[in-house]
């Protein structure tokens, strides 16, 4: 059983198992066709609004023109497992206790293809290095871990970094499994962010596994 469903230009495919009969779908597959990025999600996770997200990536002001010019260049979209879905469980200082999703393109201006590194890559969402965690001196955030650092070249035409880390937020540690990457011409940025609490990442490893390297792009 096949089904599609068109949301924001975006296309969403689910693909549905046969077993005596039609079975619900394991997955959600999410595609960008004009961007060539596709992951999948479990079926049963809700699609929540990704500008708040964006916004307090970002550090804009929702309403300006930095804002507004920002939205014409990129794109993103957010799946949560909680049971009332919000987008801002991906960045709270509360405990998150079922997994969010969070992937982003973004057309990099000239300045921000400049600053490109693979450790700029590192610290795009939270500070991983050890230069940018004593820089940020967040007292939230505490006891840093970090769990895996891979480099990634998953085609000719794209390269990154994909990397797990702890933090302890206020009290309760988290698990944040982020890739990042961009392409040879350095003008686009794809991320895919996971986070939820370190014993619910233990708990889902490989359900969250399957969603981080369900994460393709394919270079413009």
């Amino acid at each position: 059983m096949l089904r599609r469903a068109i949301q924001s230009g975006v296309a969403v495919v689910a693909v549905a198992a046969v077993t005596l009969g039609c079975a619900a779908p394991e997955y959600t597959y999410v595609k960008n066709s004009d961007e060539k990025t596709y992951f999948k999600v479990p079926h049963d996770w809700a699609e929540t609004d990704a500008d708040d997200i964006d916004n307090a990536l970002s550090g804009t002001n929702p309403d300006s023109a930095t804002a507004a010019l920002r939205r014409q260049h990129s794109w993103s979209v957010a799946y949560d497992a909680a049971s009332i879905p919000n987008g801002l469980h991906l960045l709270s200082y509360d405990a998150t206790d079922q997994p969010i999703v969070y992937a982003r393109v973004t057309q990099l201006t000239e300045r921000e293809q400049n600053a490109v590194s693979l450790d700029n890559l590192r610290n795009s969402v939270l500070p991983v290095t050890a230069a940018a965690r004593e820089a940020a001196n967040d007292p939230q955030l505490s006891d840093f871990e970090l769990l895996s650092d891979e480099v990634l070249t998953p085609t000719d035409g794209t390269h990154g970094v994909r990397v797990v880390y702890d933090y302890s937020v206020t009290g309760v540690m988290h698990t944040f499994d982020l890739t990042a990457l961009v392409n040879n011409t350095g003008d686009r940025l794809y991320m895919l962010l996971i986070r939820c609490s370190t014993s619910c990442y233990r708990e889902r490893g490989e359900q969250l596994n399957a969603i981080a390297t369900s994460f393709t792009v394919r270079s413009k």
